[in-house]
């Protein structure tokens, strides 16, 4: 992810949650780069494909809570989940998508 290869970074943290679904840090990170890459997208003007990963990135961020509600970053992780949905609604109400 730090090298800016960010759908391979993808790719290895979906992994990683399949691997270990109980796991807060690799849900956080897979909803790291996704968010990351959604904005990358986003940038680029392509709004429709940006809109699965910022999707994906709240999902993740959700699934990283219910993971380890304890975590001391899962209030975050909510707050993360919650913004990004509130975004992405009102894109779609502007026409992005």
């Amino acid at each position: 992810m730090q090298s800016g290869r960010l759908e391979k970074a993808i790719e290895a943290f979906d992994e990683s949650t399949h691997l270990s679904p109980s796991s807060f840090d690799a849900w956080w990170a897979l909803a790291s780069a996704c968010n990351l890459f959604g904005t990358q997208l986003e940038g680029e003007g392509n709004y429709k494909r940006a809109n699965r990963y910022k999707v994906k990135a709240a999902y993740s961020f959700d699934r990283a809570t219910r993971a380890d509600p304890s975590n001391s970053k899962a209030e975050k992780a909510k707050a993360y989940a919650q913004t990004i949905r509130d975004a992405q609604a009102r894109k779609k109400e502007l026409g992005y998508f």
